[in-house]
């Protein structure tokens, strides 16, 4: 081994332990960061509240229904990224490295 190892393994490490912390995220969903389930009821507003609340629908609507599994999905996702990079950074030529 040589001096570098530390510096070039410590991508793989960090990978990794992002990996593992979004993978674990995406298995926990707590009651308090999931969003209310809309009622089923007829809507009676008008004017500037209803567009209040269908403004308010449609992003509720694109937002993922528990905040942890989409901050889980981003981390597995880098750290993902993360370990192929160096691996495949270790495939090239010494004088390409990234890392």
């Amino acid at each position: 081994m040589t001096d570098r190892a530390p510096a070039e393994i410590s991508p793989i490490l960090l990978g990794a332990a992002l990996l593992g912390t979004g993978l674990l995220l995406r298995q926990w969903h707590p009651k308090a960061l999931s969003l209310p389930e809309r009622p089923d009821r007829p809507h009676r507003d008008r004017g500037m509240r209803r567009a209040a609340r269908k403004t308010r629908d449609g992003i509720a609507r694109v937002l993922p229904s528990n905040m942890t599994g989409s901050l889980g999905r981003t981390l597995a996702i880098m750290g993902a990224g993360l370990v192929m990079v160096r691996l495949l950074d270790m495939a090239v030529d010494e004088q390409e490295h990234l890392f």
